[in-house]
């Protein structure tokens, strides 16, 4: 298929007689050939511009013209030939207010830099060009009126005053190109503490200089070089344990980013000794390219460029809970079912904007934080979603009016705006997924849309329940924009879904959350029979039939290689079971399973009189390595007559080089008893297969629906609220997960349920 070319439909090709930016070239700047990532395959095949007139809507366009949209309004288009200087591809893309509220936008191109003024969006204007070195990778950020340049192609950081754009004048005032290679891949700025960071370039992770000493020069502070950085975010946290302390979410890792590659959480405050805090790693990683933080900082969504390509799956989006930052937990990936390449993402507000390459810019609802659902887009490469590096490199949404860019290899620069919603939504009580049998309240909060009027007499919460469908239930109006909604009594252990709806005074229809929240059930508490390993339970490692000549199941501290964990699983904890102990000092697949296999039995448990029962725990597992990775496999079994049979829960022939959390419905394979086992096999079949696994955790998790305990604190059920059950909660202390001693129902034990018991002190009423 070919890329589109001018037609009629594009509108009109005359342009406002809005004046052209005058570039001051302060310093030269000398092109050269972009000398790192040419293995890149986004390096090779590039696809040559669109020819085409520009676009504007307000020149008479017709909306959605020229490109496909959702919920999205394309309002400008200025493809690459409307810039100076004959790029050949587009790239990165970044977006400038100034002091007066006029709004710009700059891409990066194969030669330099494109500056354009979106203020209004139906009549963006290109008003300058400034070069840079020959290169495929171009990125930029700014700082107060001045905007950062950097390249693969080298020539430091170019800096370009902001100060007269509005006047129709910028200015290159200045270069850094002290940190070794002059090459960066990306550049990241903390506008609160006023530090930059260069990312990658050749081999390099972290290059730090401060701006507030000389913006225009800046000395550089600090370096950061353990692994290779790709991209980067940071921010300076204002509240919790590490208020006023500077926090690097870092994406790469070693040999150029694609071994071990994940996320990497730094304490960045002092330069010179940065500190890591954590890393996360996720299945079927392939190359993890970048993310954002959510605006309450608990959510992180990163994105990995490769793995549509090496694994064959669609469009993901990986989800990790950072509330914690020293424990971060990642709560795994959700697809859009679109087999495009992602790349880049930002948050704002309750939106997730993405760029797809080939599927153009997609928006995510994710007022459920771990539920991102498409509700719009806007194609900037309409001749295919598939797989590969042309199209929408990526998109920039934080302009105050709404507006917003994105950059498109082929295209240029597109200019949209979200179609107006007539009502956005907050929870500030969140969305529950646990709700009380007797009935509880749900504070909504409805704003209405631009240009829309909210009737208050259509909000209603939509609940969907078996046996009843779904009924429409009344939210009462508590005065402005502020509603209550109501759960009825409803029998404990009863699935159940809800979301809201509202009708503008025009008729439009708004609902929030998109798709619902899924999870919600009827339940007075959730329990947890959970076995961290710490002590010795019961468990047979080793069993009559097994064949394995070593690397046999054993309880310890692991000692880590490439292939076996380096540490348990359990927060606070040391002990997991690991198929045979590693000695420091030997090869890698000293003791790993060889010659057959081994297997590990759980002691009996539980699941009897719990509402929908789980069977969850953490495993482990490698194969990748030795002279035939990949062709082993991992059973895991379960039982419900004590281990006399066995249905299969899932067979793991994965190798994420992480521990991997899975959680089960035991219903969905058996009848729940109280004779509960689970198995795991871990086997070597294959000549020369490296085979290590883990695991940790193991847990049955369900729904308590019997009497509850009336007095909050009352954790030992006496009848009093004193040392005894402070004791019982400082026992789960920053626990995670159902636990009795999270009276807030936060999934966390912490200060706030202590707190809450504090409160509740003495004899129970």
């Amino acid at each position: 298929m070919h890329r589109p070319t001018a037609s009629a439909a594009r509108g009109t090709t005359s342009r406002a007689t809005t004046s052209r930016i005058l570039l001051v070239a302060g310093l030269a700047v000398t092109a050269s050939m972009a000398v790192a990532h040419e293995d890149d395959p986004k390096a090779k095949g590039i696809e040559p511009p669109v020819v085409a007139e520009p676009f504007r809507l307000d020149e008479g366009g017709v909306a959605g013209s020229p490109f496909g949209t959702n919920n999205m309004t394309v309002m400008s288009w200025l493809p690459l030939a409307e810039f100076s200087g004959g790029a050949s591809a587009g790239n990165d893309c970044w977006g400038y207010t100034s002091p007066s509220g006029r709004e710009y936008a700059f891409i990066g191109m194969s030669n330099g830099t494109g500056f354009a003024e979106v203020t209004e969006p139906g009549n963006a204007q290109v008003i300058g060009f400034i070069s840079g070195p020959s290169s495929t990778w171009r990125d930029m950020k700014t700082f107060n009126d001045y905007l950062y340049i950097v390249s693969e192609g080298g020539g430091g950081i170019q800096v370009v005053s902001l100060a007269q754009i509005d006047s129709g004048v910028v200015t290159l005032v200045g270069s850094q190109t002290a940190g070794g290679t002059a090459n960066s891949h990306n550049v990241a700025i903390d506008t609160t503490s006023g530090f930059l960071y260069r990312c990658g370039g050749g081999s390099n992770g972290l290059r730090i200089y401060d701006l507030n000493v000389n913006p225009i020069s800046p000395p550089q502070v600090g370096t950061w070089s353990d692994k290779y950085v790709h991209d980067a975010q940071i921010v300076t946290y204002t509240s919790g344990p590490f208020a006023g302390r500077q926090i690097a979410f870092t994406f790469g890792g070693y040999n150029g980013g694609g071994t071990q590659t994940g996320v990497d959480i730094l304490d960045v405050t002092n330069k010179s000794a940065i500190v890591p805090i954590a890393n996360v790693q996720y299945p079927q990683a392939a190359y993890c390219h970048q993310g954002w933080i959510s605006e309450d900082s608990t959510t992180l969504y990163a994105l990995d460029e490769q793995d549509e390509i090496n694994y064959g799956l669609t469009s993901r989006i990986h989800i990790i809970d950072i509330s914690d930052l020293e424990h971060p937990v990642y709560l795994g990936p959700v697809t859009n079912g679109n087999p495009a390449t992602t790349h880049n993402c930002y948050v704002r507000g309750n939106r997730l904007f993405m760029s797809s390459y080939r599927a153009g810019v997609k928006v995510f609802d994710i007022t459920v934080p771990t539920q991102p659902s498409e509700i719009a887009m806007m194609d900037t490469y309409p001749a295919s979603d598939a797989v590969g590096y042309n199209g929408c490199w990526s998109v920039f949404p934080l302009y105050p009016s709404g507006t917003v860019i994105a950059s498109d290899m082929q295209s240029g620069l597109v200019v949209g705006r979200l179609v107006p919603r007539p009502a956005e939504w907050a929870f500030p009580q969140g969305l529950p997924e646990l709700i009380d049998p007797a009935g509880e309240a749900l504070e909504v909060e409805i704003v209405a849309g631009e240009g829309f009027e909210i009737d208050p007499s259509t909000a209603r919460m939509l609940l969907t329940r078996p046996g009843t469908g779904t009924v429409s239930l009344p939210m009462q109006s508590q005065g402005g924009d502020l509603f209550t909604a109501t759960f009825p009594a409803t029998e404990c252990g009863t699935p159940m879904t809800y979301r809201f709806t509202v009708q503008a005074v025009s008729g439009e229809v708004s609902n929030a959350p998109a798709q619902g929240v899924v999870s919600a059930v009827a339940a007075v508490d959730s329990i947890v029979e959970i076995d961290t390993l710490e002590v010795e339970s019961g468990w047979t490692a080793g069993v009559a039939s097994d064949t394995a000549t070593s690397g046999i199941w054993e309880r310890v501290i692991p000692v880590g290689t490439v292939a076996q964990p380096g540490e348990d699983h359990t927060m606070g904890g040391v002990f997991c079971f690991i198929t045979g102990q590693h000695v420091e000092g030997q090869n890698v697949g000293f003791n790993d399973v060889d010659g057959g296999i081994t297997t590990l039995l759980s002691p009996v448990l539980s699941a009897e009189g719990l509402f929908e029962p789980r069977i969850e725990y953490a495993r482990w597992y490698s194969n990748n390595a030795g002279a035939a990775p990949n062709e082993d496999s991992m059973p895991i079994d379960i039982s419900n007559d004590g281990g006399v049979t066995w249905v299969q829960l899932e067979l793991v022939n994965e190798s994420p080089g992480v521990w991997v959390d899975k959680s089960f419905r035991i219903a969905d394979f058996l009848t729940p008893t109280d004779l509960m086992r689970v198995r795991f096999v871990a086997r070597d079949l294959a000549s020369g297969s490296l085979v290590e696994a883990g695991v940790d955790d193991v847990a049955i998790v369900g729904l308590d629906c019997g009497e509850t305990n009336p007095c909050q604190g009352d954790l030992n059920a006496d009848g009093i609220v004193n040392g005894a059950d402070l004791g019982l909660l400082l026992i789960d202390w920053n626990v995670k997960g159902p636990s009795a001693a999270d009276l807030d129902g936060n999934l966390i034990v912490n200060g706030a349920d202590l707190g809450l018991l504090l409160v509740a002190w003495g004899p129970c009423n």
